[in-house]
């Protein structure tokens, strides 16, 4: 479940279309409201303390039933570029700025996967305008007998796994991520649930994550700004 390494890049917000149609009365494309929609999330996620950002620690809790099937530990410095990462009795400091390469070392390649998976369950509503990400408008949708404002991200050669896309199903109230489909090919869907938001320090993420069986949370959060 990765699919773009997660780096906090400096975030240009597009200025805020209000609406269906712009001032001159031109109906907005559907690049436009796919980046309105996009703009909308970033700014009700937090971007606008994201350069203020210095570190996130959380653990990544993965649960099946009452069995933990993956706990991980992250100490992210944002600003410096590294996390380290804490799974079991093995314990590593990664640099995050880079992708591993075929003749790195496999422990160093396994927690860079860890950690590109894990921060982007935490993040990915912050890093909408990363390069590379591709945003597309699908309309609305009905989930669970509520109607969402559905963006699709697609991703050009970034990331570990470029191939994923994701379906995001928005509430028009909070501007918030409720639902997500995760696409890793053309065949296979999952749609994981998007609760229990937690104000922390300016940012407002996501804690827990229900998709089918399993239980995704996020726990022992704490973000430190400058």
């Amino acid at each position: 479940m990765k699919s773009l390494a997660p780096r906090f890049t400096a975030l240009t917000l597009l200025t805020l279309l209000t609406g269906c149609y712009t001032v001159n009365d031109t109906p907005l494309t559907d690049q436009q409201r796919a980046d309105q929609l996009a703009n909308g999330i970033a700014l009700a996620s937090g971007a606008d303390v994201l350069p203020r950002v210095k570190t996130i620690a959380f653990t990544f809790v993965v649960r099946d039933g009452e069995d933990v099937k993956v706990s991980r530990s992250h100490y992210w410095n944002v600003k410096a570029g590294t996390d380290t990462v804490t799974a079991g009795d093995k314990s590593m400091t990664i640099n995050t700025n880079g992708k591993p390469t075929e003749t790195d070392d496999p422990d160093q390649a396994a927690m860079f996967k860890a950690w590109t998976n894990d921060a982007y369950w935490l993040t990915a509503p912050l890093k909408l305008f990363d390069a590379g990400v591709t945003r597309q408008y699908l309309g609305r949708r009905d989930v669970n007998g509520k109607t969402y404002e559905v963006l699709q991200l697609s991703f050009k050669e970034v990331g570990l796994t470029p191939e994923d896309h994701y379906n995001l199903y928005i509430d028009p109230y909070t501007s918030l991520i409720a639902y997500w489909d995760y696409m890793p090919n053309p065949d296979a869907t999952w749609l994981a649930s998007w609760e229990q938001y937690r104000h922390l320090s300016g940012l407002k993420l996501s804690t827990y994550h229900k998709m089918g069986n399993k239980v995704i949370t996020m726990e022992n959060i704490s973000v430190a700004t400058e």
